[in-house]
């Protein structure tokens, strides 16, 4: 994303708070079964059984057509058809013009990285679940870390017609920068997003899930606090009161909240669930200072994949050395364009880089991030292929630049969790990574 003048800028619990955390229990029967009525408010800490409901509200944001129920009844009113064609149109504009390109690109030239099923990091992302799922469609766990609202899932029943057209208007107003650059423009998003009835992320990422072909299984909201303790919540019937993040515009310096959504798509293997996690964090060092047990967290992801585009070159700054030495360590690939980690931060005898598109000078905002040494490997190398769709901040295909960075296989650390994700697996190497830390090796 683009920032606003750069300002958006125990251990046996904790393994298993996270072996449960990256495991959820799914139970397929309950997944499967169709509830079409909405349902009453549920008071926190239940684990109710939605069935259908959460992927009628994902298609019916999204302005897809719902089998049936109170959703259904309202797709007779003229702001929601008009909004579904909107988006009809819209959406086959971007998948024709990028994401289809973006997918048939990395099944060409990524090679094995494109049929990555291990976990995705994406810093700096905003609610951006369609281009990293373009990228790669089998990653079993994505996780998007940004610093705007979580929002929720709007009671469309309630509304008045008037009401309606006025969140379907703040939808398209919102979605309109990534629709037309495929970027979020930090300061638009505040505006229609936090400051209108969107009130968060979470919508953004039931229409993205949606339009991407994805059967939506489950929403929670998902908390750890500095101990490592983690709390979910159902995403239909929670409040302010049991979440406080809800009604939160500031960061909780306590707490790191999040949404954690669980889906298929035709791309996962076996019909395997996936998971979404977005998580509301600031990178700062002071902040991986403050909460080691969400380090361990994402360390126990890894060897991950990291994933980025329009980061507003954050990763060149100090106060972010801590997440840019964690991406670097804990990475298998990298794939990002030059807002993203620095070409001198990548160690010629670890990482295989190549190199795709044209490198310029950045845009305007961003003209003193301009990397020399990035722009004579451009020069240089006259093998360079053009890249065919836009990617960051140069959304026209012919003008922008990235790179795919491959570790090389004699330096994946000791860190490096098992290919195989079973739960015994998993379970037994956080166990390890904690009793290290606790020893302090």
């Amino acid at each position: 994303m683009i920032s606003d003048g750069n300002k958006r800028h125990g251990l046996a619990t904790i393994s298993l708070l996270l072996m449960l955390t990256l495991f959820p229990v799914l139970d397929p029967a309950a997944a499967e079964q169709t509830d079409d009525s909405e349902g009453p408010p549920l008071s926190t800490g239940e684990s109710p059984d939605f069935g259908e409901v959460y992927n009628h509200y994902a298609r019916f944001i999204a302005g897809m057509p719902v089998p049936g129920g109170e959703l259904a009844a309202l797709q007779k009113k003229p702001a929601w058809v008009e909004y579904s064609r909107y988006l009809d149109r819209s959406w086959s504009s971007l998948n024709k013009r990028l994401l289809i390109p973006e997918r048939q690109w990395a099944e060409k030239e990524l090679g094995a990285a494109a049929s990555w099923e291990g976990s995705v990091f994406y810093p700096f992302s905003g609610p951006d679940f369609a281009n990293v799922h373009a990228f790669f469609p089998r990653s079993r766990t994505y996780v998007l870390v940004a610093l705007e609202t979580l929002g929720e899932i709007p009671r469309f029943a309630g509304m008045s017609d008037g009401q309606l057209k006025s969140y379907f208007e703040s939808m398209k107003n919102s979605l309109r920068d990534l629709l037309n650059i495929n970027y979020f423009i930090s300061s638009h998003m505040d505006a229609e997003i936090e400051k209108t009835e969107i009130k968060g992320v979470l919508p953004v990422l039931l229409f993205k899930l949606a339009r991407s072909n994805a059967q939506v299984l489950d929403v929670r909201y998902w908390t750890m606090g500095m101990d490592g303790n983690v709390r979910e919540f159902p995403a239909l019937g929670t409040t302010a009161r049991e979440f406080p993040a809800l009604g939160a515009r500031d960061l909780d310096l306590n707490n790191i909240p999040g949404i954690r959504i669980t889906f298929r798509t035709p791309a996962s293997r076996d019909a395997a669930p996936q998971t979404l996690y977005y998580f509301r964090l600031d990178l700062s060092n002071g902040s991986f200072d403050r909460n080691p047990s969400f380090l361990a967290f994402l360390k126990g992801l890894a060897p991950f994949t990291t994933f980025m585009k329009s980061a507003s070159y954050v990763m060149s700054s100090d106060k972010v050395s801590a997440a840019r030495e964690l991406m670097l360590d804990q990475s298998r690939y990298i794939v990002q364009e030059d807002s993203g980690i620095p070409l001198k931060y990548f160690e010629p005898s670890l990482w295989s880089l190549r190199f795709h598109g044209r490198y310029v000078r950045p845009i305007s905002a961003f003209s003193q991030k301009y990397q020399k040494d990035l722009a004579s490997v451009y020069r240089s190398d006259k093998k360079i292929k053009p890249l065919p769709f836009g990617f960051g901040y140069y959304f026209n295909p012919g003008e922008a630049n990235l790179m795919f960075g491959e570790k090389r296989s004699g330096d994946r650390g000791r860190d490096e969790a098992p290919d195989d994700h079973s739960d015994d697996k998993h379970f037994l190497y956080i166990n390890s990574i904690l009793q290290r830390q606790q020893r302090g090796s």
